[in-house]
């Protein structure tokens, strides 16, 4: 039966997944790594045969490039687990593909199906990004399938927020985006499609901007309303100071709603807002409360 090059032997098998070679050996000899002998007797691990026992027990190589594999094995899964409804799985599945026809029709699927644009950008996007995001961690997918599945999601919601249409000419305006040092533009793109779908004159200023540019912001744009997503912070010391004078520079006109990952219960209780949000459904419905504030 002929086996693919290269072959390796226990030894080589027991260093990449960083386990015993005489746990190597008794798993060849047990027939659960399908293994071949040279002519002197000697085990000998197809790659074939490594990435069917790597598949089916779900085992991973700590250190591929010990047997000269890349980082992220090829007999990886694309389907990315912990999804909690159908939706959700096909969605992640389709972004770690690549394949964006599909996401777009499960996220169309969504919307048709009675959720918002936002709580659909939510449910999948959002959903996804975070599956995408540890899998990452754990080396079961590459930088460029997470910064693919990025592009994507941004084209799916930029989709969206054009099909909402223009403002009318009174709608009060939101300024925000993300903090110094927070380079993820996901997060703040969707508060923007929330706050667009409930009417608001929404203004995304992208990511990684000092706070003070969004007080700028605000004086310019004559904004009711500023929005902070805080996805990642490198020294939250520093941004305590920073939303706090924020805040008081704000006045009492202008709301100041923050959210986002890293805004633990430590944190938020040094910070100084108007409304702290948990998630893009909470944030609609306190954003929709200050709309109504300010029009009667």
């Amino acid at each position: 039966m002929a086996a693919r090059l290269p072959h390796f032997s226990p030894k080589q098998i027991a260093n990449s997944m960083q386990v015993s070679e005489s746990s190597v050996k008794r798993w060849c000899d047990r027939g659960v790594i399908p293994t071949v002998r040279t002519i002197g007797g000697h085990r000998r691990i197809t790659l074939d045969g490594l990435q069917q026992f790597l598949r089916e027990t779900g085992q991973t190589l700590v250190h591929p490039e010990a047997i000269g594999l890349p980082s992220l094995c090829q007999c990886r899964r694309t389907e990315i687990p912990g999804a909690k409804d159908p939706e959700q799985r096909s969605f992640r599945s389709a972004l770690a593909e690549g394949d964006e026809q599909t996401c777009r029709a499960v996220l169309r699927a969504r919307v048709a199906g009675g959720a918002s644009r936002s709580e659909a950008a939510e449910d999948l996007i959002a959903d996804a990004m975070h599956g995408l995001g540890e899998a990452w961690d754990c080396k079961e997918i590459d930088i460029y399938q997470e910064r693919r599945a990025c592009d994507i999601c941004q084209r799916l919601m930029m989709e969206m927020r054009n099909e909402i249409g223009p403002v009318s000419a009174d709608a009060p305006v939101a300024v925000g985006g993300s903090p110094e040092d927070d380079h993820y533009q996901l997060p703040t793109a969707m508060v923007e499609l929330a706050l667009r779908e409930i009417g608001w004159n929404a203004i995304n200023l992208g990511s990684n901007l000092p706070l003070d540019s969004f007080r700028q912001a605000a004086h310019d744009q004559n904004a009711k309303l500023v929005w902070l997503s805080v996805s990642a912070l490198e020294d939250p010391a520093r941004f305590i100071v920073a939303e706090n004078r924020l805040a008081g520079s704000l006045g009492e006109q202008v709301s100041l709603f923050v959210g986002g990952r890293v805004i633990d219960e430590s944190l938020r209780s040094k910070l100084r807002y108007t409304a702290c949000c948990g998630s893009v459904r909470e944030l609609v419905q306190l954003a929709g409360m200050t709309q109504a504030g300010i029009r009667r």
